[in-house]
């Protein structure tokens, strides 16, 4: 039986599973150089430059937000790290280029 979610929410969590790499892999191979992938759930952009994932963009916080700055900044920077893990397992490099 797969591993793999039987939804399109996209958990990249620990362990970092084989389907997940793969997932990972085929994602990275549907971006065309330049190409943008938007994490909703986190506010990130990633843009793909030659075979590197770089985030460039994150999405400020309001204070309309149900979450502090603070909270916002975390969630970016675990999201960004779990983002990190798995697409390195696939043999792709990530960078923060964002501010």
């Amino acid at each position: 039986m797969s591993t793999w979610p039987q939804t399109f929410d996209i958990v990249f969590a620990t362990p970092v599973l084989p389907d997940m790499v793969q997932w990972s892999r085929r994602h990275f191979d549907s971006l065309k150089d330049g190409g943008r992938w938007a994490v909703p759930r986190s506010g990130m952009i990633f843009v793909k430059k030659a075979d590197k994932l770089v985030l460039t963009l994150r999405m400020p916080h309001d204070p309309h937000m149900p979450i502090t700055a603070e909270e916002l900044d975390r969630q970016q920077q675990r999201e960004f790290a779990d983002i990190k893990r798995h697409f390195e397992a696939a043999g792709i490099s990530v960078e923060w280029a964002a501010s």
